[in-house]
């Protein structure tokens, strides 16, 4: 592809120019989720080619996940840089599904959500046994678990890192994307929806890398933003009456550093990395936790260890770290006042109801019954402020604002991804991994709706047919 202002080198082999992706038969807006649906949709129908287009307004700068490497994520999350493949390029791996008794509860047959489960975690690389994951530390650590708090039961944590330690990122489906001729269009800034009585018609952006103005109009619309990226854009197409139920997960943070000889004499090589899954409810009202617990040596956090790229200091001597992280479901959810109505810079309120805010009392006492059986003896915690873990969800229920394929009630053609959507009950489980069996359904969905002859009769986007009007053309900013 010819450089046409694109800086960095990946978006020059991958991306496109607005231009290309004036009248496409799907736009996707998004690419965390939405990349993964768009790859998933392309899959599904291979004649869509140039008429399936995703835009973000993050750079294209580094096709991997950032984990692989030393290269600290945290402060790249913390300034809200962004990049394409959202959160999703840079997240910390961790993939449990929801328990069964939720899953039970999914309005979708059993039997067909479990294999898109399993389908979805075999390339997330779930079942494989993480590098330096099967040492001398992990089998200590467990026994001594099972050993101290024999009514809790501890496994494996599911992670998306495969046995060779690549970690799942959704920007590894890109050359695929290109390759099938799908368009990719980084630093474009959407600005506006417009709707009329059929649904979603244009989509009103800004291409960042020269300032240009432009108008996409996609016969299908699909909204693969986060919560608080969606929330401003529909503001104005939600009526009054449109409920929005954000909810987000509790989180605290256990750190503390062990002694060399905490778990045995022996190499680093030798004791590993250890990763356990520990899961519970809440005393009063059975609401959904889950602890996540990890011990290294030091040495191998900052390439074994999920996370381990954040960690902070020198890495050469022979402590022993662990990490206890817990998160939990809330009891309400976040209060729905103002969510729409606060202005352009739109975003949730970080509040929690009472009996959140004691919840946290519990967990930190279960956090530390764990911590005392592994042998810490003064620990050091961290609240996890609302909205700054990455896992809000559910601004749109399905029964209620969305369908069960995600379509927005109001708009025929606008469909609204996980975990913006998502179903009407409230887990602790990590978004990632539910968001993308989810939106399956709704790539179902959308191929369904496609008239499988028009596709083939070459006439989507891409083609001259769709040649924008004088209207749509691009005017530069000064």
């Amino acid at each position: 592809m010819a450089d046409h202002g694109y800086e960095q080198p990946y978006e020059k082999s991958f991306c496109a120019v607005p231009a290309a992706c004036r009248r496409p038969e799907v736009l996707f807006l998004g690419s965390g989720v939405g990349l993964w649906a768009a790859s998933s949709l392309s899959g599904r129908l291979p004649g869509l080619g140039g008429g399936l287009a995703v835009v973000d307004r993050g750079g294209l700068e580094l096709l991997t996940h950032v984990g692989n490497t030393d290269f600290p994520r945290y402060p790249i999350l913390r300034a809200r840089r962004p990049l394409f493949g959202g959160l999703l390029s840079q997240w910390g791996v961790s993939a449990p599904r929801p328990s069964d008794d939720y899953l039970a509860r999914f309005p979708y047959p059993s039997a067909d959500l479990m294999a898109r489960f399993a389908r979805v975690e075999a390339e997330l690389g779930v079942p494989d046994s993480i590098p330096m994951g099967c040492g001398a530390l992990q089998e200590r650590l467990l026994d001594r678990l099972t050993r101290g708090l024999p009514d809790s039961k501890f496994r494996l944590a599911p992670l998306a890192i495969d046995r060779y330690g690549k970690r799942w990122s959704p920007l590894g489906r890109i050359p695929e994307l290109a390759a099938r001729g799908s368009r990719l269009v980084a630093r474009f800034r959407c600005t506006r929806l417009e709707m009329d009585s059929a649904g979603a018609v244009a989509v009103r952006g800004r291409w960042l890398v020269d300032g240009s103005e432009w108008v996409l109009r996609p016969r299908v619309l699909v909204l693969g933003l986060g919560v608080r990226e969606t929330l401003p854009l529909m503001q104005h197409l939600c009526r009054q009456d449109t409920p929005i139920e954000p909810a987000d997960h509790l989180r605290i943070d256990l750190h503390a550093g062990l002694p060399a000889d905490a778990f045995g004499v022996e190499p680093a090589e030798s004791l590993g990395v250890a990763v356990l899954l520990m899961e519970g409810r809440s005393g009063r009202a059975s609401i959904p936790y889950h602890l996540e617990i990890k011990v290294a040596p030091r040495c191998l956090w900052p390439r074994f260890m999920p996370s381990g790229d954040n960690l902070r200091g020198i890495c050469t001597d022979d402590s022993i770290d662990a990490q206890v992280q817990v998160i939990a479901a809330m009891h309400d959810r976040l209060p729905p006042w103002d969510l729409l109505n606060i202005g352009p810079e739109s975003t949730l309120r970080p509040v929690m109801s009472a009996r959140d805010a004691e919840f946290h009392g519990e967990l930190v006492a279960v956090m530390g019954e764990v911590a005392r059986v592994i042998g810490i003896a003064n620990p050091t915690f961290s609240f996890r402020p609302l909205l700054e873990n990455h896992h809000v969800y559910g601004a749109f229920r399905v029964g209620r604002a969305v369908d069960a394929n995600f379509r927005f009630r109001a708009a025929d053609n606008l469909y609204i991804l996980p975990p913006t959507s998502y179903v009407d009950l409230d887990d602790d489980a990590n978004p990632t991994l539910k968001s993308l069996v989810l939106a399956d359904y709704a790539m179902d969905a959308v191929a369904a709706r496609l008239d499988a002859s028009f596709l083939g009769s070459g006439q989507h986007g891409g083609s001259t047919a769709n040649v924008p009007a004088d209207s749509d053309r691009p005017q530069l900013v000064a």
